[in-house]
C-alpha cells in the first residue's frame, strides 16, 4: 500500500466520529480536501488534523442529537429529569433481599419507562405517587403508620429531594406550551394525553439501575462503602467535562440546564451532611459544582454570541 492510499485510510477511519448521514453527504468531499491538503509522503494524518476532525465529529453528533421542534429548555429538563430518576433509582432503591418492595420495584421501572419514552402526563402521575411514598413520614407523621408501605420512606430531606424535583420537572413539562393535551377528533393525529409528549431518549437508560444493583449488592459485602462513592465519582467528573464540551460545541444551554438539575440532589445532600464530610467531600462537590457552573456560563456566552 503506497503513502497515499494509507493515508486516506486513516482519514476515512478518523471521519467514523461523524454520524453516518453526515459521512454520506460530506464525507467524499472532506476526504479529497485533506488529500489535496496533505504533504504526498505522509503516511498519517498530523495530530492538528486528527484533533480537528474528532473534535469536529463530536460536534456534530451534539448538534444532530437535538430533537426538531422543541425548545433547548424543555429538552435539557427532560434530559435532567431522566438523569436524576434514574440514578436514584440505581442508587437509592434497596438491593439486600430482606428490603426489597416488588410493588416498588414495579413503580420504579414503570416512572423510568414512561420519563424516558416521553409520557410525561402518565410520568408525573407515578411521580407524584413514588414522591407521597418516600416522604410519609414527613407529610403525615406517626399518622401514616395505618397506610400500608409499598417503599422506603424517610426522615431525612436529601432523600426525597430527586423525588420532588422530577415531580417539579414533569409538571412543567406536562404544561409547557404546544403539548397536545387530546386528540381532537378519532381521527385527529394529535397526541392523547397519556401520550408521548417530549422526544423519547435512549432505552439504554433502563440498563443503568440494572448495572448498578449488582455493584451495590457486591459493595454490602465489604464494611467500607467508600468503593460505591469512588466508582460515582469516577463516572461523574468525566461526564461533566462531557456535558462542558458538549455545551461548547451545541452552542445552546440544553446539556448544562440537565447537568444543573442533576446536581441539586447532590447539593442539598452534601448541605444537609456538611459535618460528615472531610477534605475529600468539599473538593468533590466544589470540583463537581465548578464543571456545571462552568457549562452554564458556556451555554450563556454561546446563546448571547448567536
Amino acid at each position: 500500500m503506497n503513502h497515499s492510499a494509507s493515508l486516506e485510510q486513516r482519514y476515512r477511519r478518523l471521519l467514523r466520529a461523524y454520524p453516518k448521514a453526515y459521512r454520506e453527504q460530506h464525507g467524499e468531499e472532506l476526504i479529497s480536501t485533506l488529500m489535496e491538503a496533505a504533504d504526498p509522503q505522509a503516511r498519517r494524518p498530523a495530530p492538528r488534523e486528527m484533533l480537528s476532525l474528532l473534535v469536529g465529529g463530536f460536534a456534530v453528533r451534539v448538534r444532530s442529537a437535538r430533537p426538531v421542534g422543541v425548545p433547548w429548555w424543555a429538552d435539557g429538563l427532560h434530559l435532567g429529569v431522566v438523569a436524576v430518576m434514574t440514578i436514584t433509582f440505581a442508587t437509592k432503591i434497596p438491593v439486600l433481599f430482606h428490603l426489597i418492595y416488588p410493588a416498588w420495584i414495579a413503580l420504579a421501572i414503570m416512572l423510568t419507562l414512561a420519563i424516558v419514552r416521553g409520557w410525561t402526563r402518565v410520568a408525573l402521575l407515578l411521580a407524584l405517587v413514588a414522591a407521597m411514598q418516600v416522604s410519609r413520614p414527613m407529610i403525615l407523621g406517626s399518622s401514616a403508620n395505618w397506610i400500608p408501605f409499598f417503599g422506603p420512606a424517610y426522615g431525612d430531606i436529601s432523600p426525597v429531594v430527586p423525588y420532588w424535583l422530577v415531580v417539579a420537572g414533569l409538571a412543567v413539562l406536562a404544561v409547557r406550551p404546544g403539548t397536545t393535551m387530546r386528540a381532537r377528533s378519532e381521527g385527529d393525529t394529535g397526541v392523547r394525553w397519556w401520550g408521548r409528549t417530549m422526544p423519547a431518549r435512549s432505552s439504554l437508560w433502563l440498563l443503568v439501575p440494572v448495572f448498578c444493583w449488582p455493584l451495590r449488592l457486591v459493595e454490602y459485602s465489604f464494611h467500607d462503602l467508600s468503593n460505591w462513592a469512588l466508582f460515582q465519582a469516577s463516572l461523574e467528573i468525566p461526564i461533566l467535562v462531557v456535558v462542558l464540551c458538549a455545551t461548547v460545541a451545541a452552542r445552546d444551554g440544553r446539556w448544562a440546564l440537565a447537568a444543573a438539575v442533576y446536581l441539586v440532589p447532590g447539593l442539598v445532600y452534601f448541605g444537609e451532611n456538611l459535618a460528615d464530610h472531610g477534605r475529600r467531600g468539599f473538593a468533590y462537590w466544589g470540583l463537581l459544582t465548578m464543571l456545571v457552573a462552568a457549562s452554564l456560563v458556556a451555554a450563556r456566552r454561546t446563546r448571547a454570541r448567536a
